[in-house]
């Protein structure tokens, strides 16, 4: 009888060395399967970078040109146009309310 439960213990030591190797085996498998699905992420990802964005050989060589678009002039040429606008809309509230009266002239 205490031979078997010596043995049990026995056993039981000598089983738990081998689950800390195991658990180190697994983390390295873990590892290794992280790194290659990080490669294969990686090559996924150039490979479709390349089809969608065209970049030439020399593209940084050449010259930029001059910017079509003027913020500054955009902005005065729009502040122009509300200030016309306001100005109608006035124009054209004081014509209707002078046209609106009644007068009796006969």
């Amino acid at each position: 009888m205490e031979d078997e439960k010596d043995n049990n213990e026995e056993i039981k030591l000598l089983a738990e060395p081998q689950k800390i190797e195991s658990g180190k085996k697994d983390f390295y498998v873990e590892l290794v399967l992280f790194l290659i699905l990080g490669a294969l992420i990686g090559i996924t990802v150039k490979t479709e970078a390349n089809k969608r964005i065209t970049i030439g050989y020399n593209d940084y060589k050449m010259k930029t040109g001059i910017q079509q678009y003027s913020i500054n002039k955009l902005q005065a040429d729009l502040l122009k146009k509300q200030s016309e606008a306001a100005s109608n809309s006035q124009d054209s509230a004081q014509n209707s309310a002078e046209g609106a009266s009644c007068t009796n002239n006969q």
